[in-house]
C-alpha cells in the first residue's frame, strides 16, 4: 500500500505518548486506525470508532458553508435528497443526511436539525472528499485524545449525541455538550478533549482537498485551559 493510500485510510490520528529515537525531549506519535465501516454508513457495535462514510465531490458551495444535520424516516428517503457534497448514515437510532452547503437551505422530506458553521469557503481543488466517522470515547481514551494534537487540511464538524467535549485551538476552547455542535475551519492546529466521566459519542466530518491527507500531525502546544 502506498503512504498516499495508507494516509486516506486515516479517519482519526491519536498520538501515544513516548520517546523518539534521537528526540528525547519530544514524544513518539503513533496512528490509531478508525477504519472504514462494514456494512458502510454505521459504526459497528464492536468498535467504538469508524468511519462511516466517504463522499467524493467535485463543486464546493460559494461562499461561508455549512454542514446541515437532518434525519429522515429511512435511507431510501435520506438518499433521493441527497445532493453530490452530502452524506447518509445512521448514527444514535436515526437516519442522517450531512450535506454541505450555504445557512438556511433544507432538504425535501428531512426533518431539520441544525446547521454547524459557518467556516470560510473550501480553497479551491479539482476534487473534494467528506469524511464522516463516529468516536464514542470515555475516560480511558481521553489522555490519547488529548495527546492527539492535530491539523486537518479542510474544515471540521462536530455534533455531539452524548457526553462532552472541549476544543483547544490557538483561538481559545470551545465546548459542546450533548445536543450541540462545533466547527473550526481549515489548518487550524486543534487538542481534542473527553471531559467528565461519561462517554462522549459524537460524529466528525472533515471536507478537504482529495488530493492531500485529511489530518497531518501538529507540533502546536496546547496551554490546557480545557482541563482547568
Amino acid at each position: 500500500m502506498s503512504s498516499h493510500s495508507l494516509l486516506r485510510r486515516l479517519a482519526l490520528a491519536v498520538l501515544l505518548p513516548g520517546a523518539a529515537a534521537g528526540q528525547s525531549n519530544q514524544p513518539a506519535h503513533a496512528l490509531i486506525m478508525c477504519a472504514d465501516s462494514i456494512p458502510q454508513g454505521v459504526r459497528p457495535a464492536n468498535r467504538n470508532c469508524a468511519v462511516l462514510a466517504r463522499t467524493r465531490f467535485d463543486v464546493a458551495p460559494d461562499g461561508p458553508i455549512v454542514l446541515r444535520l437532518e434525519t429522515f424516516r429511512d435511507e431510501d428517503m435520506a438518499r433521493r435528497a441527497a445532493t453530490p457534497p452530502s452524506a447518509v448514515v445512521r448514527a444514535a437510532g436515526q437516519v442522517w443526511l450531512f450535506s454541505l452547503g450555504v445557512k438556511g437551505e433544507r432538504s425535501r422530506g428531512g426533518r431539520f436539525v441544525t446547521e454547524i458553521g459557518p467556516v470560510p469557503a473550501l480553497p479551491r481543488a479539482a476534487h473534494y472528499e467528506m469524511q464522516v466517522s463516529e468516536a464514542d470515547f470515555g475516560p480511558n481514551e481521553a489522555p490519547a485524545v488529548a495527546n492527539a494534537v492535530h491539523t486537518h487540511s479542510g474544515p471540521e464538524f462536530w455534533f455531539v449525541f452524548t457526553g462532552e467535549q472541549c476544543l483547544e485551538t490557538p483561538a481559545g476552547i470551545t465546548r459542546a455538550r450533548a445536543g450541540e455542535a462545533m466547527s473550526a475551519p481549515a489548518e487550524t492546529p486543534m487538542q481534542l478533549n473527553i471531559v467528565g466521566q461519561s462517554k462522549r459519542d459524537a460524529v466528525f466530518v472533515v471536507v478537504h482537498d482529495a488530493s492531500r491527507p485529511a489530518t497531518t500531525v501538529s507540533d502546536w502546544r496546547p496551554t490546557g485551559s480545557c482541563q482547568r
